[in-house]
């Protein structure tokens, strides 16, 4: 097991007092990484809704940050990244994400050459009858439910943004919308997700969270639902999303924000699981302390090769990962800010900063 001692604060600590959400996309022609995340002031659980932030820095030599204010206002939250390649990256935050209703999903581009930032754009969807319309929930729900899919409900907040956008080698750019507890609705585009179209869905509620790839011809997805022990599942399809697999239950794992990455020419998965040492910790910390990344595209995640394990007893919370030249850097929250006491005792803790790890080449 490895420490993340080493790890480095990357979010702008100063004018912050917490933060989180960490999105990693790295720029492969200047060797610079990108992260967005939420950053906030205020005394709530740490899950800002009032700015969305950009870190720019060399990926080596992650002491050496630029600060970028990308959105504030309207309740902004709920960030996402994309590389768009020469020094360039799409962050995407939804407006207005406690009103009741839709909330549009919007995006900015940064040019980190130039310094300079873009308006702001609205993603939109391209219907089965070729009409476009903004991506929202009413548009989500209602492509479900003409598929007789019912499951969903949503808590004020649409979650579009918790599935890691990725390029594949057929020239599109893949994302989900994702929600609170819903069926999934995996969609693609040639615009850098300006305009999307939806192409499958995974007829099973997952919450919040929903990360996949394709290898060799199949999908492969690992995702979050609301059960309180095994929380985070496996499922795989061989038809590009029109039949799934049965869902395999990850042992031990908890309710935190699982990742997948294609690394070395297999299927890379990380997830949190409950870790003893961390019992006497705030309830948010127990088991946010360890994290394992694993290899493999066996069914059976048991039998899928472990890698790593990390663990901090200040959490690891809502991880990213970014592959550099074989190498795995990571980014994550860190659960150590103090929003209640009770006699002197830290009594509900939130998300303080965002932290930067080398994990290096796991063989």
């Amino acid at each position: 097991m490895i420490d993340t001692e080493n790890s480095v604060q990357i979010n702008d600590g100063l004018t912050q007092t917490s933060a989180d959400g960490a999105c990693l996309s790295f720029d492969a022609k200047y060797g610079i990484m990108f992260c967005a995340y939420m950053p906030g002031k205020q005394g709530g659980y740490g899950e800002s809704r009032g700015r969305i932030a950009l870190s720019c820095f060399p990926a080596s030599q992650p002491h050496n940050i630029r600060f970028v204010d990308i959105a504030s206002g309207d309740d902004v939250y709920c960030d996402n990244i994309l590389g768009l390649g020469e020094g360039k990256v799409r962050v995407f935050y939804e407006k207005n994400s406690l009103a009741d209703g839709d909330h549009p999903y919007c995006f900015k581009d940064y040019d980190f050459l130039t310094g300079s930032l873009s308006g702001e754009g609205t993603v939109m969807l391209k219907n089965e009858d070729g009409t476009l319309v903004p991506l929202t929930l009413s548009a989500q729900f209602d492509y479900l439910e003409k598929r007789g899919l019912f499951d969903h409900k949503y808590v004020r907040t649409e979650q579009i943004g918790c599935c890691g956008f990725f390029k594949a080698d057929d020239g599109y750019t893949y994302g989900a919308a994702v929600n609170y507890y819903s069926e999934v609705i995996l969609y693609r585009s040639l615009d850098n997700a300006s305009t999307v179209e939806f192409f499958a869905v995974f007829p099973e509620p997952a919450q919040y969270e929903f990360e996949y790839r394709f290898l060799n011809g199949k999908l492969y997805a690992i995702y979050r639902t609301d059960s309180e022990k095994d929380a985070i599942r496996l499922v795989s399809s061989s038809d590009f999303g029109k039949t799934w697999s049965v869902p395999v239950s990850i042992k031990n794992s908890i309710q935190c924000r699982p990742r997948m990455l294609v690394y070395r020419g297999h299927i890379l998965t990380a997830y949190n699981c409950f870790n003893n040492d961390t019992e006497y910790r705030p309830a948010i910390q127990q088991g946010r302390s360890e994290v394992r990344i694993c290899l493999g595209e066996n069914s059976d995640p048991e039998k899928n090769d472990l890698l790593l394990r990390l663990h901090s007893k200040y959490g690891i919370v809502n991880i990213s990962l970014s592959e550099v030249l074989g190498d795995l850097y990571m980014a994550y929250s860190t659960s150590v800010l103090a929003l209640e006491y009770q006699n002197g005792n830290p009594l509900v803790i939130g998300k303080d900063a965002i932290r930067y790890l080398k994990l290096g080449y796991l063989p």
